[in-house]
């Protein structure tokens, strides 16, 4: 086949045009900072461009959760510490009341203390966290502990999602509180009767009843320490969860770096080669298109 010389300025104009964008795609890159500008320049580096932010989308409201999920538990711990406190404070009383040089004068003033501390057990279970009761259960939105001590709510535990593949309960549902039982004599006792039987063992002055109240309310208080140690495992679980999300964000916020930000070395070496690669082609376009138009003229 004859090369005409069309032909041969037409090959010509592609090198120069293909040395030209090569130039201009390198000068936007370093002007830009990033090597992905558009889908075409790594399709593969772009879908895991796409699929890194949708995972750190993801960790961000991950980190939403863990932080109420924080809040809820030492909201519950708090609430769960101070019910100890004051059933701590109740078996002082008995034990004190225990000795005989009280009087029936005394552990009747003393009965209107435990009085107080059965209505403070009762407010404490009615603690709230925002606008939810945290210790009804799944019925967060109404109190879950009467006036009398009555537990209102239900057995039902929150699960929350902590990361990608955690899931753990948040709350600690009121029964295993106001329905403590201790047993006694082959019958089981919740927490808020043991309190209100001591004020009546005070009330009526009944001795062997102040000292049945103390080692009653000593079997609460080893349950209730048992169930502030498990609150202290899930607040664990969550600062181990958060722990994991950072190391997350941390490993795709590197990928994405490295995808989509240039190198400025490299970026610096391909800016030499595309202006080295666009001067010889315009050189050698010259030579060849010089004769041809020489030929031309003559």
């Amino acid at each position: 086949m004859r090369v005409s010389e069309r032909m041969k300025f037409d090959a010509t104009e592609n090198r120069v045009n293909q040395a030209r964008a090569f130039a201009l795609d390198t000068q936007d890159q370093a002007a830009s900072g990033r090597k992905l500008r558009s889908l075409s320049d790594d399709p593969s580096g772009t879908v895991r461009v796409f699929r890194n932010r949708t995972k750190l989308e993801n960790i961000n409201q991950f980190r939403r959760t863990n932080d109420y999920v924080e809040g809820f538990l030492g909201k519950t711990e708090d609430s769960l510490r101070s019910i100890s406190d004051t059933v701590m404070r109740a078996k002082e009383l008995a034990v004190q009341q225990s000795n005989g040089v009280w009087d029936a004068g005394s552990r009747n003033t003393v009965s209107h203390e435990v009085q107080q501390l059965s209505d403070q057990i009762v407010q404490l279970g009615n603690s709230t966290y925002g606008d939810r009761f945290i210790f009804g259960g799944f019925q967060t939105s109404t109190p879950p502990v009467s006036g009398d001590g009555h537990y209102a709510g239900d057995d039902g535990l929150i699960y929350v999602q902590l990361d990608e593949d955690t899931f753990r309960p948040i709350n600690i549902p009121g029964r295993r509180i106001f329905e403590i039982s201790v047993k006694d004599h082959g019958e089981e006792v919740p927490l808020l009767r043991i309190v209100q039987d001591f004020k009546k063992s005070l009330e009526t002055n009944n001795v062997d009843g102040i000292f049945r109240a103390s080692s009653r309310l000593d079997g609460a208080l080893t349950q209730l320490a048992e169930m502030t140690a498990s609150l202290g495992a899930r607040r664990a679980a969550v600062r181990d969860a958060a722990e994991r999300l950072d190391h997350l964000e941390e490993f795709a916020m590197k990928d994405n770096v490295n995808l989509e930000s240039a190198d400025p070395v490299s970026t610096a070496l391909d800016m030499k080669r595309a202006e080295t690669a666009l001067s010889y082609t315009l050189n050698a376009s010259a030579k060849v298109l010089g004769p041809s138009l020489m030929e031309f003229l003559k």
